[in-house]
């Protein structure tokens, strides 16, 4: 073999150490860096769970009202859905009473009216025999009053 090899070989073996030594080194370097940025994240997320706590509860509180607000509305919407239903029906029935009073009035108004008419007549009638003078009323006065006999 030649004398080259060796030493060669050498520093061959010597490079490669030192390349791993550089990477074994930077992986400690980058090691350090990430224990102490996930410390520096740690202390943040800490702090942001601190600061957060109170507005998660207070968020969680306004969901439970929220909630209680929207089952108080759904129930307040059925009451006002059952009343307009209730008003509806008892302004059906109020119609069909009302229609049926109608129809009754109208009835009791022809009823009326033919009397009227009936009245009308025979008051016309009384009338016309009251001015020939031969009517009851005539009649009467010649029963009440006596026609002297003996004039002259």
């Amino acid at each position: 073999m030649s004398a080259w090899v060796g030493p060669t070989v050498a520093i061959s073996l010597l490079i490669i150490a030192l390349c791993v030594l550089g990477v074994v080194i930077g992986v400690l370097i980058a090691g350090r860096q990430l224990a102490s940025k996930s410390e520096h994240l740690a202390t943040e997320l800490s702090g942001l769970r601190d600061e957060l706590g109170p507005a998660l509860r207070a968020l969680n509180r306004m969901g439970e009202g929220g909630a209680e607000v929207a089952m108080l509305a759904k129930e307040e919407m059925r009451e006002i859905v059952y009343t307009t239903r209730r008003v509806r029906k008892d302004f059906e029935k109020t119609s069909k009473r009302l229609r049926h009073r109608v129809n009754d009035f109208d009835a009791l108004l022809e009823v009326v009216q033919e009397e009227v008419e009936e009245t009308a007549l025979d008051v016309t009638a009384a009338l016309r025999t009251a001015r020939t003078g031969s009517g009851m009323i005539g009649q009467l006065r010649r029963l009440i009053k006596p026609q002297r006999r003996g004039r002259g």
